[in-house]
């Protein structure tokens, strides 16, 4: 399937182009077809699936571009994300004159977003909830006209406290507005809102058994009671990244492995978090776009919706404590049919954590400290003792012990398993006629013992 097979408007078709899109994700696929027909949607899907475009494009193109008035409003939990989806809607909308769209978000000029508010309403709003609100309740956003509510990452906001924002905001909303939720996780506290507002919505739910996506090769690294700056610099000296973003647990720890980097000889190192000041956090998110940092050192805040082209590895100094945030943090990279490497500081301390992923489905390799190198393990295939009773464990054994000597070709696995199969197949039809036979001379047995008693 191609994006041209969804008949979007000529306009969004030449934008797509232009961005080179041509085949629709699999949440996309699900997505668009619905959202084009006025459906409302909660869809959940894993970080880097696409979700943004899956709601931006039919929405897009179901507005009426002649009116002007609020009609498709997107809250975001971040400013980060805010901006990055503002970007999107620019991107799609620029071969249209009459789409207007504004983004509000905190720490930007209040008295600007007032100013701009007060003889033109933008067709699309993006923004942050709580400058959202106040502007709303202020009388300068006239948001209840919104025929289109897309929640993105609601999970996330639910986490940081901005759900009684979106409660009022859409408790003002006509009952024929579209609501729709998009986010990779979907937890239990989500479900009275959900109850509330999205009780006749499609669930979708597009999630692989495995929770990260197949392009990214996850490595645990054994400290070995090493400090974490040791390990961390022979990971440095190993890799030779286009963009390597370094997550850490705690704000404060930034400017540690910042002053780290730079002993080892980094230089011109971005950073992304919650302490940035807004002017400081839209410059840096401005450069990091522009491609002006190989490394960039990062908070949680950066894990969750943020697309940053180009990310080839991804280090975390710890595993985060929600671990819904590893695959975040993993999926910065290993984007758009793109190969990346996901490297996690691996102890005693978190192994728990690491059963856990494991058990989720993520696949990790490992490395050691062998001198002052990281060196593959090589995990020693375990011996299966055999039956010597048991006929086909037998037979199977010396079936896979002689493909371990011979040359590997393609398709041995299957012709292995045929042999195999033939080998069982033929000693339980054995072990039957044995049986069969048995109970025959059984039967005979007794039958001469009752004739002649």
């Amino acid at each position: 399937m191609k994006f041209s097979d969804f008949g979007f408007k000529k306009f969004i078709n030449d934008a797509l182009n232009d961005i080179g899109f041509e085949k629709p994700t699999s949440i996309q696929e699900k997505v668009i077809p619905l959202l084009k027909k006025h459906r409302t949607v909660i869809a959940q899907s894993h970080t880097g699936t696409g979700k943004t475009h899956a709601f931006l494009l039919p929405i897009l193109n179901n507005l009426d571009y002649s009116s002007n008035k609020v009609q498709c409003l997107i809250i975001t939990p971040t400013r980060e994300l805010a901006r990055q989806i503002f970007a999107n809607i620019k991107e799609l909308i620029k071969y249209n004159e009459q789409a207007t769209c504004a983004l509000y978000v905190g720490g930007d000029d209040i008295e600007k977003h007032q100013d701009g508010l007060k003889n033109k309403q933008p067709m699309i709003v993006v923004g942050t909830p709580t400058r959202l609100r106040g502007l709303y309740e202020q009388n300068y956003l006239q948001l209840t006209t919104a025929n289109h509510v897309v929640i993105d990452e609601c999970d996330m906001i639910f986490e940081l406290g901005f759900i009684d924002d979106i409660d009022l905001m859409l408790s003002k909303m006509s009952k024929t507005t579209n609501i729709s939720l998009f986010s990779a996780t979907i937890n239990n506290g989500l479900k009275p809102f959900l109850t509330k507002y999205l009780s006749n919505s499609i669930f979708i739910e597009n999630l692989d058994k495995k929770p990260s996506s197949k392009n990214i090769e996850h490595i645990l690294v054994w400290t070995k009671n090493r400090e974490n700056k040791d390990i961390l610099k022979l990971i440095v000296d190993s890799i030779n990244p286009y963009v390597a973003m370094i997550f850490v647990n705690r704000k404060n720890q930034i400017k540690e492995v910042i002053g780290w980097l730079n002993e080892f000889g980094v230089r011109n190192i971005g950073e992304l978090h919650g302490d940035l000041d807004p002017r400081q956090r839209t410059n840096m998110q401005k450069r990091i776009q522009n491609m002006e940092f190989k490394w960039i050192v990062a908070s949680d805040v950066a894990s969750r919706g943020i697309d940053i082209d180009g990310v080839s590895h991804v280090i975390s100094i710890d595993l985060p404590q929600e671990l819904d945030y590893y695959i975040h943090r993993s999926g910065r990279t290993g984007r758009n049919q793109y190969s990346g490497q996901s490297y996690v500081l691996f102890n005693s301390n978190n192994q728990h954590q690491i059963d856990t992923l494991k058990s989720q489905g993520v696949e990790f390799s490992n490395k050691k400290l062998v001198g002052n190198q990281l060196v593959d393990v090589v995990q020693k295939e375990k011996i299966k003792k055999v039956n010597p009773n048991n006929p086909a464990a037998v037979e199977e054994a010396k079936i896979l012990n002689r493909y371990k000597k011979k040359p590997i070709k393609p398709g041995y696995k299957k012709k292995r398993k045929a042999e195999i199969d033939k080998v069982k197949k033929d000693i339980r039809r054995k072990h039957i006629k044995e049986s069969i036979a048995k109970i025959k001379k059984e039967k005979y047995k007794k039958r001469r013992e009752e004739l002649f008693d």
